[in-house]
């Protein structure tokens, strides 16, 4: 499970391919995900991770965010201004 900025929770299954690239392919849940988000190619993908403490004793848990961000013509510096897909749906 993945939560975006709104915490809402999206399950996001993936695997990686045995042989060739070994880049991450997803499955389960990716569709709902890019059709909810609009997303566009070109759209980049930012997962992060944390581990969050055991409640009675347990073993602690890893918490996933997911955001996504889009290049825009806005520029600050020289350098391009990322946009927020979030906000923009």
């Amino acid at each position: 499970m993945a939560a975006d900025i709104w915490e809402k929770e999206w399950e996001l299954n993936y695997y990686t391919r045995p042989r060739g690239r070994k880049c991450p392919v997803f499955t389960i849940g990716w569709r709902q995900f890019v059709e909810a988000k609009r997303l566009q190619v070109g759209d980049e993908l930012v997962f992060s991770g944390h581990q969050v403490a055991a409640v009675d004793h347990e073993e602690p848990e890893m918490w996933y965010k997911i955001h996504v961000e889009r290049p825009s013509p806005v520029t600050f510096d020289g350098e391009p201004v990322p946009l927020d897909v979030e906000y923009l749906a």
